[in-house]
């Protein structure tokens, strides 16, 4: 019997995964430090708990909950403004309309991530059609993943600019 090594694919592995660590660290700490520019009575959630999403399984439950936490403290924080010049006219519709920003395309996100990982979970027969299909959920996944991050750190830099111009 003949074993086959693969030497590297290990080290190909454990690169990809680091990588994987770093960016999911990086979009935490966007989490975290959107929250921390929100001050702390219009918070629905403490910047800390962001964390709490690398914890496996549970994670993909509490990644809900964060979303739309962030999406409430960010509108509370914009609702209790006064003459917004930052925000203008979004700032009075997010507080007239009781909107959350950001909750759409983070829940939307989320979502997919979950339904990515059940049907990966749930496909052992490995039928091509299926990972298809899961290929494209994923791709749409990571697709709304990047647009919540960018739409996030977007209001994390204008709620800065805002709590600079208040000092």
């Amino acid at each position: 019997m003949e074993t086959s090594v693969n030497p590297g694919g290990g080290s190909l592995q454990l690169i990809l995964f680091g990588v994987f660590v770093i960016i999911a660290i990086l979009f935490l700490l966007t989490e975290q430090n959107t929250l921390r520019t929100i001050k702390t009575e219009n918070r629905q959630i403490p910047p800390g708990q962001v964390w709490l999403q690398l914890i496996p399984i549970f994670g993909q439950i509490w990644q809900f909950v964060v979303v739309t936490r962030i999406a409430g403290s960010i509108r509370n924080e914009i609702a209790s403004w006064d003459n917004d010049s930052i925000l203008g006219t979004e700032a009075l519709a997010i507080a007239q309309g009781n909107n959350r920003p950001t909750l759409g395309i983070g829940i939307t996100y989320c979502s997919l991530n979950v339904i990515t990982i059940v049907m990966n979970t749930l496909d052992a027969t490995d039928a091509q059609g299926t990972r298809g299909i899961i290929a494209i959920i994923s791709l749409g996944s990571i697709a709304c993943w990047i647009a919540y991050w960018v739409n996030l750190a977007g209001y994390k830099k204008r709620l800065r600019q805002k709590n600079l111009a208040t000092l």
